[in-house]
């Protein structure tokens, strides 16, 4: 016995001291890499590449830049010309101007959701690490904002993989600059005090940090609690009402009573949002839906509080599938949880609130990290296509030029061709384009546009 509690000891003194070693090494890279004021910058794109993103010819292009009046940067003695995104997107809402009445063709210059569009809410989900939930999530958050959507990513993983491909390191957040400040039960903040500005224009970040992690804990807690308090609060309610009822109740007491009641019934709101905790982030929303065309919420890799909260909160669901057998085999139990979970989160849903809180939502599978050279991955892919429905027709490949772009926190849009090997870089790039193009199709069908 004494043994076994000296190894334990010796097990958790070993744990320390490599907590604390990795820890102070990681900080120091963090701080030579991304020092607290540094920032990122996203490149100006060449004229071929600018235009084909707004949808018109380079020569176009320069003809509205210049028309506009806009002084766009020259390079070389051939005066290469070089947008940053800010020019685009003005040059987008010049030509959106121009076309007048024709909505059509406004619309494909400048494509944010109008006054009747409703807000978009998108997670990408499984509980299995490795699937590309954050290289799928921010690539397609960086691909509509470059295509002139306004875009909020969410990191929902205390890990902030997402907040660091952005340039935001996750343990230097102070907690109320953190997603988490937005969603905790204790002085919450609104969620637009919270978003962040990127060096991309048109997205924006709730940042992920370890703080997450504390909500996994207290969301079940508060539930619970909640749970208890609810019934007398009611029967509180219930009394009150019983008293306005009787007769010969002076005014002075109906007014008394009518601020009881005023109180007990916020007393119940604040329980049921206590009680129902997978609603949490969809009230959270609430506050920043004028702002944004999309909302992509980055989910950690399990099906945990915040992972269910993201999964309520969307419309639609993006299931990431690496095709292999066993992770097929892991995304048989993802369902079977979900389903669970969600059958209960619609039962309570409507019993507590009504149906007419429950909205439809999509569900679409996206296959990544596809090797289509292998034959055994092409044979899962085609079961996956026989066996699912909604599986996106485009796959995510498997690249190098992807993995390497990654290890310095860029993506395929941020980093430079030149780096990589031509072939390598465009194969990826138009893998994950036709992906992305996709999922953009599918938010502009909700939205009533071909």
């Amino acid at each position: 016995m004494a043994s076994d509690l000296l190894e334990h000891g010796i097990m958790l003194s070993q744990m320390k001291a490599d907590h604390k070693a990795l820890s102070s090494t990681l900080a120091a890279l963090a701080q030579s890499q991304f020092p607290p004021k540094a920032q990122k910058v996203l490149r100006k794109f060449p004229a071929s590449e600018a235009a084909s993103y707004l949808g018109i010819t380079a020569r176009y292009l320069a003809l509205s830049a210049d028309e506009m009046g806009l002084e766009i940067e020259k390079v070389g003695r051939g005066e290469r010309r070089f947008y940053s995104l800010e020019e685009m997107n003005q040059i987008r809402r010049f030509l959106a101007h121009k076309a007048g009445d024709d909505m059509a063709k406004a619309l494909n210059y400048d494509p944010r959701r109008r006054e009747d569009d409703d807000l978009q809410i998108l997670a990408c989900s499984n509980f299995k690490g490795g699937s590309a939930k954050t290289c799928t999530s921010v690539h397609l958050a960086q691909y509509l904002a470059l295509h002139g959507y306004r875009i909020l990513l969410v990191d929902l993983d205390p890990q902030g993989s997402a907040s660091s491909m952005l340039g935001i390191v996750p343990e230097l957040v102070p907690e109320e600059e953190s997603l988490f400040a937005a969603i905790r039960y204790q002085d919450a903040r609104p969620l637009s005090e919270v978003v962040q500005k990127t060096y991309i224009d048109n997205l924006d970040l709730a940042v992920g940090s370890p703080f997450l992690t504390e909500w996994e804990f207290f969301a079940p807690h508060q539930a619970t609690l909640a749970g208890q308090e609810e019934p007398g609060i009611r029967n509180r309610i219930l009394d009150i009402e019983d008293e306005k009822k009787q007769k010969g109740i002076s005014n002075a007491r109906l007014r008394d009573l009518e601020v009881k009641l005023e109180r007990e019934n916020a007393a119940l709101s604040d329980c049921l949002q206590r009680k129902l905790y997978f609603t949490r982030l969809q009230l959270a929303f609430e506050d920043v839906e004028p702002d944004y065309d999309v909302i992509i919420c980055d989910t950690p890799p399990s099906l945990g509080y915040l992972s269910n909260a993201a999964s309520f909160a969307a419309d639609h669901l993006l299931v990431t599938i690496h095709p292999q057998w066993i992770d097929c085999e892991s995304m048989a139990q993802y369902l079977a949880t979900s389903i669970a979970h969600n059958e209960f989160f619609e039962e309570t849903v409507a019993k507590q609130l009504g149906p007419e809180y429950l909205v439809p939502k999509t569900l679409q599978y996206l296959i990544t990290r596809h090797d289509n050279t292998s034959r055994p991955e092409t044979d899962v892919v085609t079961m996956l296509r026989s066996q699912l429905q909604n599986v996106l027709t485009n796959t995510m490949l498997r690249s190098s030029a992807i993995a390497e772009a990654g290890n310095v926190q860029q993506t395929l849009y941020e980093a430079e061709r030149s780096n990589f090997n031509g072939k390598t870089y465009d194969r990826a790039l138009d893998s994950v384009n036709k992906v992305n193009g996709e999922v953009e199709d599918l938010i502009k069908s909700y939205w009533g546009r071909s």
